[in-house]
């Protein structure tokens, strides 16, 4: 059965204003607005719809981590609607996640429109994802950990830090990988610096990036998504994401990578 909600400290968090809007191309799909932003979509009826272009490139890196449909470990840092852990839950049956999140009350919204789905192994810790990936660190190994950490449309400014990285890194199993979702404004400053600070974090891991082609070359703002893996990205990743779309879709690796993050050098 679903596993229940675990606070790591009582902060005191500023309300904000939560609703869901029906969603208008399917009968059953909502979007989850926090003061007016869209965070997520869920369709409760089916959990492998998914709405948001970012969202569905990081589906296909979680489709392409260990074996296909196989049970994975997965850590979450930052709920949402709990859209991707729905989404492992469907697709790779007995899986075991843990999601981490600061808000109680949005966390609690969210369960009341959207409860978890029956038999779901899905921990729900309400805690500072900094100090989470520093208590995680005595627990099993996660295959995968997934970093969407947003308030409104800012995200912490720790996410650029190498330490906070190397935490994530440290938290994987073998073959494991991060995935970051990277909300940025046209040339790419939020995504160097956090593409930087893993690098910094293990200057061995293998980088990715995939995202729409206008947004990867700087030229407007978007969503990135960053694959960090310190043993190697999963084989046919780079294949998989394109080929999944959405579509226009483009994928920076290797030397292409380093050019349009760090510069020619």
């Amino acid at each position: 059965m679903a596993r229940g909600i675990r606070s790591c400290h009582d902060a005191l968090v500023t309300t904000p204003r939560i609703e869901f809007e029906a969603d208008v191309f399917s009968p059953s799909g909502l979007t989850l607005l926090v003061d007016g932003a869209a965070q997520s979509h869920v369709d409760p009826l089916d959990a492998t719809r998914l709405f948001f272009e970012y969202v569905r490139r990081i589906a296909h890196v979680i489709d392409g981590v260990a074996q296909p449909g196989g049970p994975i470990r997965a850590l979450h840092l930052g709920g949402g609607a709990l859209t991707l852990p729905r989404y492992v839950t469907a697709t790779r049956p007995g899986s075991s996640q843990v999601v981490v999140d600061h808000d109680a009350e949005l966390v609690d919204t969210v369960l009341a429109r959207l409860p978890l789905p029956r038999g779901a192994d899905i921990e729900i810790v309400i805690a500072d994802a900094r100090d989470a990936v520093v208590s995680l660190a005595s627990v099993p190994p996660f295959d995968l950990v997934v970093v969407d950490l947003y308030t409104r449309l800012e995200a912490p400014a720790f996410v650029d830090d190498p330490g906070f990285m190397g935490g994530c890194l440290g938290l994987l199993a073998p073959g494991g990988v991060v995935v970051v979702n990277v909300a940025d404004a046209a040339g790419l400053a939020r995504l160097g610096a956090q593409a930087r600070a893993l690098a910094r974090a293990d200057p061995g891991a293998e980088l990715l990036v995939a995202g729409d082609p206008s947004v990867l070359a700087g030229a407007e703002e978007g969503n990135a998504v960053l694959v960090a893996a310190p043993r190697g990205l999963p084989a046919g990743l780079e294949e998989r994401i394109l080929a999944g779309g959405p579509f226009p879709g483009a994928v920076l690796t290797g030397h292409r990578l380093d050019a349009a993050i760090w510069g020619a050098c």
